[in-house]
């Protein structure tokens, strides 16, 4: 969230922000009525690597690169009942991102139009896991192929997964959902920002 928000990643540099930046209101995703989201949730792939991370304790590179191939090897396709105010939709995907923000801390572009403080979150649904998608997310974004990754904006959300999947709030798991409701809370939560 550091990086989504320009806080520097120095101690000195962020403890300057706090000193002599500016308090900056932004949303927050409400989800289930229990948890609260400032950056990034999803249902699928990334919350199970989420679980395996903290089940096995791996740190560094190495641990990630492990949790990714066991991923890789187990993943499933969710069934999904995508309601928002405006449309249902009905999809098979990959994983299901509630985006606040526009990228994962390891700086993969997973909502380029993410912005923390408009009133409203996205919905990412990754349809195929495809190499040419991960490599825009990482390396030079371009706009996602449609067929493979789609993008709602959303104030309100409500999904239904035919089976239980693995989910996570902001790198938190949370255990396996049938179904999650989630709402935009607009500028709920003020942060200290440099001085643009």
């Amino acid at each position: 969230m550091a990086r989504e928000l320009n806080i520097p990643l120095t101690v000195e540099a962020s403890l300057d922000v706090v000193v002599q930046g500016m308090v900056k209101p932004i949303d927050v995703i409400r989800i289930n009525q229990d948890d609260i989201c400032i950056h990034l949730s999803d249902i699928g792939m990334n919350a199970q690597l989420v679980k395996y991370y903290q089940e096995n304790n791996w740190r560094g590179k190495l641990g990630y690169a492990r949790g990714v191939l066991k991923v890789l090897l187990r993943r499933r396709l969710l069934r999904v009942e995508i309601k928002t105010t405006n449309e249902t939709v009905q999809r098979v995907a990959r994983m299901i991102v509630l985006a606040n923000a526009s990228r994962y801390g390891t700086g993969a572009v997973i909502n380029p139009e993410g912005d923390v403080a408009d009133g409203l979150f996205e919905v990412v649904v990754i349809r195929k896991l495809a190499l040419t998608e991960v490599l825009k997310m990482f390396w030079r974004y371009r706009p996602f192929d449609p067929g493979k990754t789609e993008i709602f904006k959303a104030t309100s959300i409500h999904i239904e997964t035919r089976k239980s999947a693995y989910f996570q709030v902001d790198g938190e798991y949370r255990g396996r959902v049938r179904q999650v409701d989630a709402e935009i809370v607009p500028g709920q939560l003020n942060v200290m920002l440099p001085k643009t």
